[in-house]
């Protein structure tokens, strides 16, 4: 069926122009939810396939094609019927039946008016594009713009012109977002503000364009379109200022780019953190939030032993706490030894109070980028040595996070439950990561469950 209406469609399209809009999208009237047009549309050939209900009030297409009159399509409406999907299908048994005509005024870009005769119904039918996903403005474009200036007070300006810029666009609040552009050395730099309104898979915007060497306009686009790593838009800026020779000039562009792929940088996890626990390492924190006072730890360098009769690294830290009159700490000195087996994942943990407690591993991340997350291990605590009671676990995670071009900030997250399940503080356990491979303390946050309290130590 729709080979056969293509080639009719192809056939009336020989020798025509072509059109200067693209239709091609989901088109609907929002009043009349559940039925609407699907166009599509290559060069300036359409094919529509209206979906709507028959007299049964069961679901029905009519398809209709051709080539536009300048912004009208008007053809013959078709219903086909043919035989059920599936391996017998059989494109012979497929019928088209003319049923009636239609005509497809599109009145601009983004609305446009059916109007319809077909099995004794007639009728008209506003139409607009149907929006249901939202354009990805978060991305880097390397973009073409053909462009044409007119109207100049100085003709010698008037003409066209080709430019291959930068364009890195960013999401704001609402339908508002910006488009940084730069040259390709990264000079010129100039930001369009805009606010934007969705269209179907197009999207029109208006703004102002404010650039370093003082250039400003007023900016429209019209038609841009973002699928997957192209984008394409056509604009105009008017009432440009800050250059003599282009004041009362009208710029029209068109723009067609594809996305900048910048490679996410990695650094070696694995390799630092076994050089932080070869060499040790100290942080004093200032306590601020709910309580106020200093936290300090101190990791020995890391000597080897035994643990349950395997060969084991050995890590003596101090923890020194001075948090006074808080309900949520506690002042004073407390030691503990960790052990990690010779891969350097931890064993077991043994407390200057008696505690102890053993370790599990889920996974050990080597090597990160900014958006990783993963989950680590569960500890387990017991009351002594000889695991009389179980009185808390802490289930570890970690996600990575931005920082400076150089670093990455590992973020461990730190969940304690008690022997019921419950849980009752979220500690974010956060290491900056070098790229030269250093792992240091950044900051730590305590969060008390049911919002009992806080504690950030930086």
């Amino acid at each position: 069926m729709i080979k056969t209406l293509f080639a009719w469609v192809l056939y009336l399209a020989s020798g025509l122009s072509h059109a200067t809009n693209n239709y091609q999208d989901w088109w609907w009237n929002p009043t009349q939810s559940g039925m609407g047009l699907n166009v599509g549309q290559q060069n300036d050939t359409i094919f529509v396939a209206w979906f709507n209900y028959g007299d049964d009030t069961k679901a029905s297409f009519l398809t209709m094609g051709g080539v536009l009159s300048g912004n009208t399509l008007t053809g013959t409406l078709f219903r086909g019927t043919g035989p059920v999907p599936g391996p017998n299908y059989n494109p012979a048994l497929v019928k088209q039946t003319a049923v009636g005509t239609a005509t497809l005024t599109f009145n601009s870009n983004t609305d446009a008016t059916l109007t319809y005769s077909y099995d004794n119904k007639s009728g008209s039918m506003a139409l607009q594009r149907f929006s249901f996903a939202s354009p990805n403005l978060n991305q880097t474009w390397k973009a073409i713009d053909s462009l044409a200036l007119s109207g100049c007070a100085n003709p010698s300006v008037n003409g066209e012109l080709t430019i291959t810029a930068i364009h890195k666009g960013q999401q704001g609040t609402g339908s508002n977002f910006t488009i940084t552009t730069s040259q390709l050395d990264g000079s010129n730099m100039c930001v369009s503000s805009m606010t934007g309104q969705p269209a179907g898979s197009r999207f029109s915007a208006t703004g102002k364009i404010v650039c370093e060497d003082g250039f400003s306009a007023n900016v429209n686009i019209d038609d841009m379109n973002i699928q997957s790593d192209y984008l394409n838009l056509s604009y105009t800026f008017s009432e440009m200022q800050g250059n003599s020779n282009l004041r009362s000039c009208v710029r029209k562009g068109n723009m067609a780019g594809v996305v900048q792929k910048v490679a996410t940088p990695s650094y070696d996890f694995k390799t630092a953190f076994q050089n932080r626990i070869l060499t040790g390492g100290s942080k004093t924190f200032n306590a601020t939030g709910d309580c106020k006072g200093t936290f300090s730890i101190s990791d020995s360098p890391a000597f080897k032993t035994t643990w349950n009769g395997q060969a084991a690294y050995a890590v003596g830290t101090t923890e020194i706490v001075n948090i006074s009159n808080c309900s949520l700490g506690f002042s004073g000195t407390q030691t503990n030894i960790t052990y990690y087996d010779m891969n350097f994942v931890e064993l077991a943990k043994s407390h200057s109070d008696g505690s102890y407690s053993e370790y599990v591993k889920s996974s050990q991340p080597t090597s990160l980028k900014v958006g990783d997350t993963g989950t680590l291990g569960t500890w387990t605590h017991w009351n002594n040595t000889s695991k009389s009671v179980k009185y808390e676990i802490d289930v570890h995670s970690y996600v990575v996070e931005s920082d400076t071009t150089n670093s990455v900030i590992f973020n461990l997250i730190d969940r304690t439950y008690d022997n019921n399940n419950q849980l009752e503080i979220t500690s974010q356990l956060r290491f900056r990561l070098s790229s030269t491979g250093v792992l240091e303390w950044h900051s730590v946050t305590v969060d008390f469950v049911n919002n009992q309290g806080r504690l950030v130590l930086q």
